[in-house]
This record gives structure tokens, C-alpha cells and sequence, in this order.
């Protein structure tokens, strides 16, 4: 790749609002800290968040379906203060937010911004008082499912599997969006399977995303969303972000030629489908979560294109190499996913 557009990335990521708006941080937090570690986001993380220029990050609140249902809530909640805690010793560089002030002001003071979404409403069971209880700890996204059914959704297949599932919201998943949306929680369809995706068009009356999802047309897997579904997001004023999963994306992590190419196309074609105003990053970087828990094996994908955040430039070098306008990478690069935050955000 040629100097000059990896000089040109690095200064965009210096001036532009950063943004990855899907990271399993909250749950490898958690795990790591079970097992006697301290410090995991600085000692692990916040290099590359600083190399890459990082201003928002979205951590899921992830439990794996080893701990349902008995075991969601409290652990759910034993993450988000894992965090929490893992943060304060750093809090001067990066924290937990959960308005729009304190979004603003974070990105005013230099902080990485960190925003807390759950990756599917298990934890809550059925109840969905528990949603406030959820929100009142700072949580300001959800998605209805993982990929597995609960009391709200089907969801698709996991990444790994090829399987259309039909069977979309239930009527609680319904009432769910609604909850949401009058609390001011923002809804996140990324596992929903096709039949979810068209009842969340059907009731859902805000702008939601999909934070970590890659178009079909580039690479067919059940995660990927289809162009009719790009542009109906779209229209309702959402965000697409791409997912860096090889097997989502349909590249293998080496050689970093291939992978790179491939996050690129996705971008492109999300761009040309949505509107260059509706395309992030939602790189759902797993290998971290998955060193810290083996047993997840099962339900997360070991093949993350980016080795990590630094990465970043690297991939924006290349979007400029093939022709993508410095006002168009600023908002991919951040700018489209801090305009829907500052839309959503209380």
C-alpha cells in the first residue's frame, strides 16, 4: 500500500470521530477479571484504541448460552460492573457514558466514549420491567436475540451455519420494541433472521441499526443483510456496521491482502445501496473473548480480519487507495454512527 495513503488515513483518524459500534468487551472484561486479572482494557486494549485514534466504542453485554437461563441476569449485570470497575483506574482516558452530554463531553475532553448495548434480551427472560432496570445501569441498545430463539425472537443461524430460520418477533418481542423505544433505547437487528427483520420494519417507529453486519450480495451468510433490507434501514434513518468476522465478511484472515479487500467491498456495496451516510464500523472482534473463555468456542468465530483496532488505518488506507472521498470515509469511519447516537441518545 502506498505511504501516501497511509500518511492520508492516519491524519483523517487524528481529526474525524472514530467509531466501532460492536466489541464483546464487557463479557472478555468479566472473564478475564474471574481469573485474577486487572486492568484488562488497558493492558489489552487501549494501545490500539489510542493507535487507531478511537473516540466511541459500543461493548455488547454478551452471555453465552452455557449460562442460560439461569445464570443470564446475574451475569449480564456481573459484566456491566466488571467494566466498570476495570475502567475506573483509567477513567481520565476512557468510561462508560449514557446521554448525549456525557457523549458530548467525552468527545470534548479526549475520552473514549464507552456505550453499553445488549446483545440479545435474554438476560431480562420474560420480563421486561427488567429493561428498565437494564437502562437505569446505563445500557442504550439491545438486540431482541443472539443467535438462538428466546421469549422476544428466532434470530438467524450462527455465522458459522447456512440455514434460513423463519419465525420472526413474538408478540413480547413486539411489546419489547416498544419498551425500548420509550425508554430511549436504541433496537439492533444484527442476528435477527429475515422473518424478524421484516417485523421490526413493521413496528419499530425510531431509527434502528445493525451494528456489526455485512451485505449479502459480497458474501452469502445468514448474518449478512440482503439490499432490500440495506435500504430499508436506511430509509428509516439507521447504520450498517461492518462486520470484520472472516466468516461473516467471506475472506479468511491471511493473507491481510485478501482481507482487507474483502471488509473494502463490503463497505462499497453497503455505501451504494444505503447511502454513504448509513455504512460504520461494527467490527465485532472476537479472538479476544474467545482466548478468555475456551468454552465459547462454539459461539463465537476465531477469525477476526483486523489482528486489532490499530488495524483500522490500515483499512481506511485502503478505502482512499480505491478511489473513497475523505468526506465519505469520515463518516464511515465515525461521522454516520455519532449522528445516530446523537439522534437516539436521551
Amino acid at each position: 500500500m502506498e505511504e501516501v495513503f497511509v500518511e492520508w488515513a492516519r491524519a483523517i483518524h487524528r481529526e474525524q470521530t472514530v467509531v466501532d459500534g460492536h466489541l464483546d468487551l464487557a463479557a472478555e472484561v468479566y472473564r478475564r477479571r474471574l481469573h485474577g486479572e486487572r486492568d484488562v482494557v488497558e493492558r489489552r486494549y487501549l494501545r490500539s484504541f489510542l493507535e487507531a485514534g478511537l473516540n466511541v466504542c459500543v461493548s455488547s453485554v454478551f452471555v453465552s448460552s452455557g449460562d442460560l437461563p439461569e445464570k443470564g441476569l446475574p451475569v449480564a449485570m456481573a459484566q456491566i460492573a466488571a467494566l466498570r470497575e476495570d475502567l475506573e483506574p483509567v477513567r481520565d482516558v476512557i468510561g462508560v457514558v449514557s446521554s448525549r452530554e456525557e457523549l458530548e463531553g467525552a468527545l470534548r475532553d479526549g475520552r473514549i466514549a464507552v456505550l453499553l448495548s445488549l446483545e440479545g434480551l435474554d438476560p431480562i427472560g420474560t420480563d421486561l420491567y427488567l429493561l428498565r432496570a437494564f437502562y437505569d445501569m446505563g445500557v442504550r441498545g439491545a438486540g431482541l436475540t443472539w443467535s438462538r430463539p428466546n421469549g422476544f425472537a428466532r434470530g438467524c443461524c450462527k455465522a458459522g451455519e447456512f440455514a434460513e430460520i423463519h419465525g420472526g418477533l413474538t408478540e413480547l418481542g413486539r411489546e419489547a420494541v416498544a419498551k425500548m423505544e420509550e425508554l430511549g433505547m436504541y433496537v439492533d437487528v444484527s442476528h435477527l433472521n429475515n422473518d424478524g427483520f421484516a417485523d421490526i420494519l413493521e413496528c419499530a417507529k425510531k431509527p434502528f441499526m445493525a451494528s456489526h453486519s455485512d451485505a449479502w450480495s459480497v458474501h452469502e451468510n445468514y448474518r449478512n443483510l440482503r439490499d432490500d433490507q440495506i435500504a430499508a434501514l436506511a430509509s428509516r434513518g439507521g447504520v450498517i456496521g461492518v462486520n470484520a468476522c472472516g466468516t461473516i465478511a467471506g475472506a479468511a484472515p491471511f493473507p491481510r491482502e485478501q482481507a482487507i479487500d474483502c471488509l473494502c467491498r463490503h463497505v462499497e456495496h453497503l455505501a451504494a445501496v444505503a447511502g454513504e451516510e448509513h455504512v460504520g464500523f461494527g467490527f465485532d472482534l472476537c479472538n479476544g473473548l474467545s482466548a478468555s473463555t475456551p468454552r465459547l468456542s462454539f459461539d463465537v468465530e476465531e477469525d477476526d480480519l483486523l489482528l486489532h483496532h490499530g488495524e483500522m488505518l490500515t483499512l481506511s488506507a485502503a478505502l482512499l487507495g480505491r478511489g473513497m472521498r475523505e468526506d465519505t470515509l469520515a463518516g464511515v469511519l465515525g461521522g454516520n454512527f455519532l449522528r445516530f447516537f446523537r439522534e437516539t441518545l436521551s
